[in-house]
C-alpha cells in the first residue's frame, strides 16, 4: 500500500513538473563557485545560480540568495561557473588528428556511429554548448546535429556547413571537400 501511494505521489509530482515541451522541469542551484557572467562584470565569489528548466532564473551570493525548496543543490566550490562557450571552428570528423591522409582513408566508416558522437560529447564536456562544424561530410554532420537536437546523443547545439568547396587542384579530404570548376 505504501509503495503504491509513493508511486502515485511520484506520478503527481512528475505531472506538475512537466514543461510545455513535455520534458521534466527541474530546478538546480549551483552554489559556492566564482561566477564569471560573460558580460564583463567583476566575478562573483560564493555565487548562487538558480536554474529552472533550461533558464537561469536568479543569480546572487551565498547568504543573500537561497536555493529554492526542493532544488537539486550542486556544489561549485573551488570552481569557476561561466556561460557555455562557443567554438566557431570545429571539424568533428578529425577529433584532433593531424595525419589527414591516414584519417581520411581509415575512419569514415566510423564517423556516424563513433567519431562524430565522441567529438560532440568532448565539446560538451569542455564547456562548449554551441559549435560550428566546417568542412565535414554533410550527411553525417546533419545526422549528428539532428540526433543531438532529439536528445539521442549528448552534444552542443551544432551549426553545420557541409564540405569545403575548393578548386580542382585541392586533394584529399574524401567527403569533406567538393571540387568547383570555374571553367563553366
Amino acid at each position: 500500500m505504501l509503495r503504491r501511494a509513493c508511486a502515485i505521489a511520484a506520478a503527481l509530482v512528475l505531472c506538475f513538473a512537466m514543461t510545455p515541451r513535455g520534458q521534466t522541469r527541474t530546478v538546480k542551484a549551483l552554489v559556492g563557485g566564482t561566477l564569471v557572467d560573460g558580460n564583463g562584470s567583476k566575478p562573483i565569489q560564493n555565487s548562487v545560480v538558480i536554474i529552472d528548466g533550461e533558464r537561469v532564473r536568479a543569480v546572487g551570493q551565498v547568504g543573500s540568495l537561497a536555493a529554492p525548496a526542493g532544488a537539486e543543490v550542486i556544489s561549485t566550490e573551488g570552481m569557476t561557473v561561466l556561460p557555455g562557450l562557443w567554438d566557431m571552428h570545429v571539424h568533428m570528423q578529425i577529433v584532433g588528428h593531424a595525419d589527414y591522409d591516414h584519417w581520411d582513408k581509415t575512419y569514415p566508416p566510423a564517423f556516424e556511429s563513433i567519431i562524430f558522437p565522441a567529438s560532440a560529447k568532448q565539446l560538451l564536456l569542455a564547456g562548449v554548448t554551441s559549435a560550428r562544424d566546417l568542412g565535414g561530410p554533410l550527411d553525417v554532420s546533419i545526422s549528428t546535429r539532428d540526433r543531438i537536437n532529439a536528445g539521442k546523443i549528448p552534444g552542443p547545439t551544432m551549426y553545420v556547413s557541409g564540405p569545403f568547396i575548393e578548386s580542382p587542384q585541392a586533394r584529399g579530404g574524401e567527403g569533406r571537400r567538393h571540387q568547383a570548376d570555374r571553367s563553366g
